[in-house]
């Protein structure tokens, strides 16, 4: 597979495009494109043993984030490439836990702490 690497800056200036062309859509974009990114993410670490750690190291080896800790149903990110609005990675981690946890997951930021989140189960 041929990888394309694009800059921190890139990235940040790519969202603002999307919030100005599609204002309050943007973040569900950004979110789909996170989630597409992640089942290829996660086909390249499915059935590792320690999924988790795989996940943490591939997205810290291409640049997604500086350091990424997935704990029970919570995540938290060191220096996300998206800055502080981590849609992208938002939809990442959801595939992360559905594929590990082989059911839909709800995935939300958690106010105040910047990219990290908290996973629920759907319908409970």
């Amino acid at each position: 597979m041929r990888y394309v690497k694009i800059s921190e800056e890139e990235m940040k200036k790519t969202r603002n495009v999307y919030d100005e062309v599609l204002s309050g859509t943007a973040s569900a974009l950004l979110f789909n494109v996170g989630y597409v990114i992640g089942k290829e993410i996660v086909k390249e670490i499915k059935g590792e043993k320690d999924f988790f750690k795989k996940a943490s190291e591939f997205l810290k080896e291409r640049g997604w984030v500086k350091d990424i800790v997935f704990e029970n149903k919570k995540v938290n990110i060191v220096k996300p490439v998206e800055g502080n609005k981590c849609e992208r990675l938002r939809g990442i981690i959801t595939v992360v836990y559905e594929t590990y946890c082989k059911q839909r997951v709800y995935c939300t930021r958690i106010k105040g702490r910047g990219c990290a989140f908290k996973v629920e189960f759907v319908g409970g």
